[in-house]
């Protein structure tokens, strides 16, 4: 499901735009806009068809305060921005949206998600469900006899393995 369908508006990425010309003067003036809609400021009725602010004719508008954006932008940052932002997470998925939580849930940064899709390993249970599988699906086991395969500790490789990656409520992740 698209962010746009989303019921909850609570869920959708908001920007406050507000008018630098009217903060520098000692008043706020802006409004809360979907993320999407940051490229508009005229359809806002924040400005003229210049571009100019309505309240003091300032041409500088910036986002002040944002919510649901999901670690894509972070602080202050400018009206494109924002529409960029919201751009990207309107064409994710319910799994992307899960895996970016997850990312950003490590306290990693947001580049792109094709480098989150490309480091991403899988969701297991544990560490050593992800070795288990890892190593099933590489054949390496099958150089080592059946009889002692029983004896292989996947939890210390799991272990291993994580020691340069990642893993976040059940999300794998590679470094």
């Amino acid at each position: 499901m698209s962010l746009s369908t989303k019921i909850n508006t609570e869920e959708i990425p908001a920007a406050w735009v507000g008018c630098l010309g009217c903060y520098n003067s000692g008043s706020l003036n802006g409004r809360w806009l979907p993320g999407i809609e940051c490229d508009d400021l005229e359809a806002a009725r924040l400005t003229d068809s210049a571009g100019k602010c309505l309240k003091c004719g300032a041409d500088e508008f910036w986002v002040m305060d944002h919510e649901n954006f999901y670690g894509i932008i972070e602080g202050e940052c400018s009206p494109s921005d924002a529409y960029e932002a919201a751009q990207q997470l309107e064409e994710l998925d319910d799994n992307d949206l899960e895996l970016l939580e997850a990312w950003l849930g490590n306290g990693m940064t947001f580049t792109s998600m094709d480098d989150i899709r490309e480091k991403y390993i899988g969701e297991y249970s544990s560490d050593a469900d992800m070795a288990e599988e890892y190593l099933e699906s590489t054949g390496i086991l099958n150089d080592i006899p059946k009889d002692l395969r029983y004896y292989f500790d996947f939890e210390k490789y799991g272990e291993y393995l994580m020691s340069d990656g990642w893993q976040f409520n059940g999300h794998y992740f590679y470094n």
